[in-house]
C-alpha cells in the first residue's frame, strides 16, 4: 500500500452539506414517504419538520385517532396528510413493506414501535421487502464535533455476528450508501481490539483477508485496511505511534465496519449521548430505505435519519 500522510477530507463533510444535497434532489421530486405507528411525538415532530422543509410527500399509517391526538397535545399539525388508519402495529408495519414492494411508496420511517418486532415484521417473505441477493443493513451517518469529516458506521441494528461473507456485503452497502450521500471513495476501517493479526482472534483474520481483497481490487468503490482499532482508524497520531505509517486508511476513515452489533451500538450510542455528533441512521439494502432512529435520538437526529433516508430513495 502506499503510503498516506495526507488526511483527506471528502467533498462532502457535514450535515449541512447534506441538507443542501437533499434540498436540491427533492426540488422537483420529493419521495413518497411514510410515518409508521406514527404516536412517537419526537418522531411526530422530526416528520412534521420534514414535511416543512419540502424533503417528503408524507403519509401516515397507523392509529389516526391516537396520533391526532398526540399531534394536537404537541401543537404539531397533521393537517392534509394522507392517513391509512390500522390500529395494530404489526399490520401498519407489514402494510408499509407491501406499499414499498408495490412501488407505492420510497421512504419508511419507523415510529413507536421496538426495533426488534420491526425488523421481524419486514423480513417476513410474504411483506416482500428483502431484495433477492441482497443483504439489509443499518448503516449510521455521525458527525462527531472532534472530527472534520463524517464517519460512517455498520452495523448497529442488523446483523448480530457477522462472518467474513456478510461482512463483505455490508461494506457493499455502505460503499453504495455513502455514494448516494457524495462520498464518492470512502475509506473504510475494519475495526477490531488490535492492529495486527492474531489467529486466536478471528475477526482480525476476517480484516486481513478482506484488506488483502481490498489490494488485489476485489472490492471497487472504497479503501479498505484493517484490522484497525478505533483510535488508529480515526486519530493519524495514534495510527503512526503504533506504526500504522502506509494505510490509505488509518487515521482518517471515513467509515467504520464493526466486528459485531455491541459494539457498532456503543459507537453509535457514546457518539449520541457524549461525543457532541450529530446523526442519524437507516436501514439499507430493502426495496427501500428505513429511517431508524434510536429511542435515544433528539427530534434533530431522527430529522437527520429521515433526510438521509430521503437520499437513499433518490439513488
Amino acid at each position: 500500500m502506499a503510503e498516506s500522510q495526507q488526511f483527506d477530507i471528502p467533498e462532502i463533510h457535514s450535515f449541512e452539506q447534506i441538507y443542501d444535497t437533499a434540498r436540491k434532489l427533492t426540488a422537483g421530486n420529493k419521495p413518497r414517504a411514510a410515518l409508521v405507528v406514527p404516536s412517537d411525538v419526537t418522531m411526530l415532530k422530526a416528520f412534521s419538520q420534514a414535511i416543512e422543509a419540502g424533503f417528503i410527500d408524507p403519509t401516515l399509517i397507523g392509529d389516526e385517532e391516537l396520533a391526532r391526538k398526540k399531534a394536537a397535545e404537541h401543537k404539531i399539525n397533521l393537517d392534509k396528510i394522507k392517513f391509512i388508519d390500522i390500529r395494530e402495529p404489526d399490520i401498519s408495519v407489514a402494510t408499509a413493506a407491501r406499499m414499498a414492494s408495490l412501488d407505492e411508496i420510497d421512504l419508511i420511517i419507523k415510529g413507536r414501535i421496538p426495533t426488534v418486532g420491526f425488523l421481524q415484521i419486514i423480513f417476513e417473505k410474504d411483506v416482500s421487502f428483502r431484495r433477492q441477493g441482497k443483504i439489509i443493513s443499518h448503516v449510521a451517518v455521525i458527525k462527531p464535533d472532534l472530527y472534520d469529516k463524517l464517519l460512517f458506521l455498520t452495523d448497529a441494528g442488523v446483523n448480530e455476528e457477522p462472518d467474513l461473507k456478510c461482512k463483505l456485503a455490508l461494506i457493499d452497502n455502505l460503499v453504495n450508501f455513502a455514494r448516494s450521500i457524495g462520498v464518492t471513495m470512502p475509506r473504510v476501517a475494519i475495526l477490531a481490539a488490535v492492529e495486527v493479526v492474531y489467529p486466536q482472534m478471528p475477526v482480525t483474520m476476517d480484516a486481513a483477508i478482506i484488506s488483502k481483497m481490498a489490494e488485489r481490487k476485489q472490492i471497487r468503490g472504497a479503501y479498505v485496511d484493517g484490522p484497525l482499532s478505533f483510535d488508529v482508524a480515526v486519530d493519524m497520531f495514534a495510527a503512526h505511534s503504533k506504526g500504522v505509517k502506509t494505510s490509505p486508511v488509518a487515521g482518517q476513515a471515513d467509515a467504520l465496519l464493526a466486528p459485531n452489533i455491541e459494539t457498532a451500538n456503543g459507537i453509535y450510542e457514546a457518539m449520541s449521548l457524549y461525543g457532541n455528533a450529530r446523526l442519524g441512521g437507516i436501514l439499507y439494502g430493502g426495496v427501500v430505505p428505513v429511517a431508524l432512529a434510536s429511542r435515544s435520538d433528539s427530534v434533530s437526529n431522527r430529522l437527520n435519519s429521515i433526510v438521509l433516508g430521503v437520499l437513499a430513495a433518490n439513488k
